[in-house]
């Protein structure tokens, strides 16, 4: 019999909904000009856009290399960066993103406009073949985007996502990423039930650390000996967050593109990896790590372009 890698804590869980009900969560603005297209670009190219970034917004920094560079007054690291960059090009040719472009897009034009102080983002060739799956999927089957993003609902769109390497991720991190944009852009149409937080290693490491989902021992003893998981354990274990951070929505009846835009910034300037600056942290008086002194980071996964 399997052993079960983690479970939910109800009561961290009831906690944790409640304190963050009491917080002020806000919508990020999905039409900031330095990330996203304007209000009245043009619908098709929008669509092209928010499918192409997505299918390549996942990890840009590896070990101790800072995917960061200064575009005009501002530095601008990670996903932050890879958006404005995303939109310097759409600025520039907003057909760059279209299906027809992207299925014959040539890995060193990748590698020149993804490029930081160090050099091009470390995996310039993988979002190269990334993109042209994109396109190619798109036109083979559907010949525009606008046929595309033509579905009935969630399900049907996820269904379609899945079909392109960029998508299959079994936890559907980008897939919930993309359904949020379309959301706040006002171009899908969902039920509240049907959003589901798009689980990256911030949102992990916070569930942990929180304790809203609790580790087994000897996932824990994985961890401290800094061990890879393998594909299948990494699977299960964001599963169970997402299961622990859906229970927290419900509870707390909390808008879950508020909830995730929060936490998503929270892991980047607060809960970080390393050295947590707890003296900012609205949540420290119901966190586990902080009343024991000790955090736990996300587990060591294979990497991927999942996540």
């Amino acid at each position: 019999m399997a052993r079960i890698p983690a479970t939910l804590s109800l009561d961290k869980i009831i906690e944790v909904a409640r304190t963050l009900a009491s917080l002020d969560l806000r919508r990020s603005d999905a039409f900031d000009p330095r990330f996203y297209p304007p209000k009245d670009a043009d619908i098709e190219a929008t669509y092209n856009y928010f499918l192409a970034m997505v299918a390549i917004d996942h990890r840009t920094n590896i070990g101790d290399r800072q995917f960061t560079r200064r575009v005009g007054d501002d530095v601008f690291t990670g996903s932050d960066l890879l958006w404005r960059l995303g939109m310097e090009m759409f600025n520039r040719d907003s057909s760059f993103f279209s299906p027809a472009n992207l299925r014959r897009l040539d890995p060193a034009v990748v590698r020149d406009w993804l490029v930081g102080d160090y050099g091009p983002v470390w995996d310039y060739g993988v979002r190269a073949y990334l993109l042209r799956d994109v396109g190619s999927y798109v036109l083979r089957n559907y010949g525009t985007t606008i046929r595309f993003f033509h579905v009935s609902g969630v399900e049907e769109l996820i269904d379609r996502l899945s079909g392109m390497a960029a998508y299959e991720d079994p936890v559907r991190k980008k897939a919930y990423l993309l359904i949020k944009f379309l959301v706040l852009r006002g171009l899908l149409k969902v039920k509240p039930q049907e959003i589901k937080l798009p689980i990256d290693n911030h949102l992990t490491r916070i569930a942990y650390r929180l304790g809203i989902v609790k580790l087994e021992d000897w996932v824990l003893e994985l961890m401290r000996r800094d061990m890879h998981f393998s594909r299948e354990l990494d699977v299960e274990l964001r599963l169970t967050v997402r299961d622990a951070w859906d229970a927290v929505i419900r509870i707390g009846k909390l808008d879950p593109i508020a909830l995730d835009d929060f936490l998503w910034r929270f892991g980047r300037t607060v809960c970080i990896r390393d050295k947590p600056q707890c003296d900012k942290c609205p949540l420290k008086g119901i966190c586990n790590a902080y009343a024991r002194g000790s955090f736990i980071n996300e587990h060591n996964h294979y990497l991927t372009y999942y996540y």
